[in-house]
């Protein structure tokens, strides 16, 4: 299914939903901690400042600066037509021709595009604020704080759109036969440089994303879902 296009009046949108500041905050601190160590070493030639070179990158790789990239572009939007989730706002200036998009993306760049679910086609929806409940949806993930090791072993579930520090997420049952997932490239065979089996994915049944601000969210789907 082809994504409509944004004609229809917006209930609620949300640009940078998985940025809360705890995952903003480690974005730049470990980043910053390379650059300072790295040049501090660089002019004094004291070694010691490589431990603020080896934090650095294990910091930027595994606590901040990756995840930091990966979900910027993360936003919602609900309409009349729909629930939108995803780089929303790339696809507007991909739309516009400001930045096309000339090849697919890796599924590992899901955050970047934009998955698109009719109101007919939601079985389900709702914002969930309880850590239990998050923690599960954080699982689901495609490998958040895991290694890439891990993460090759399994598929990428298109749509479990999970970021670190989230405390509240937007959860959605779609009916895949109805809701439009976006094309990603076929999964890249292993080589030299990248051994291993190809990374698998699949759209799941279940999409989430995280929102900053649950209440309003919620009161906006009150509005679009009660409406005749």
């Amino acid at each position: 299914m082809n994504l409509p296009e944004m004609t229809q009046p917006a209930y609620y949108t949300e640009e940078r939903s998985a940025l809360r500041w705890p995952l903003v905050l480690h974005g730049f601190l470990w980043p910053l901690l390379l650059v300072a160590s790295f040049t501090t070493l660089a002019v004094t030639g004291d070694y010691v400042f490589m431990i603020g070179v080896i934090l650095g990158i294990f910091g930027s790789v595994g606590l901040g600066g990756i995840h930091l990239a990966e979900n910027r572009p993360v936003g919602i939007r609900v309409d009349s037509a729909g629930i939108w989730i995803g780089g929303i706002r790339r696809y507007e200036r991909a739309r516009a021709g400001v930045k096309p998009q000339t090849k697919l993306s890796r599924a590992r760049a899901q955050r970047r595009q934009v998955f698109f679910c009719p109101w007919d086609a939601v079985q389900r929806v709702e914002v969930i604020t309880e850590r239990r409940e998050i923690r599960k949806f954080a699982k689901l993930g495609e490998g958040v704080g895991a290694s890439r090791t891990e993460t090759a072993s399994r598929a990428i579930r298109l749509g479990l759109l999970t970021a670190p520090y989230m405390r509240a997420v937007l959860v959605l049952n779609v009916d895949l036969s109805a809701a439009s997932v976006p094309r990603f490239r076929p999964p890249a065979e292993g080589s030299f440089w990248k051994p291993g089996s190809p990374q698998r994915f699949a759209p799941s049944p279940v999409w989430c994303v995280p929102t900053r601000h649950p209440e309003q969210l919620r009161t906006a789907l009150a509005q679009v879902t009660s409406r005749p």
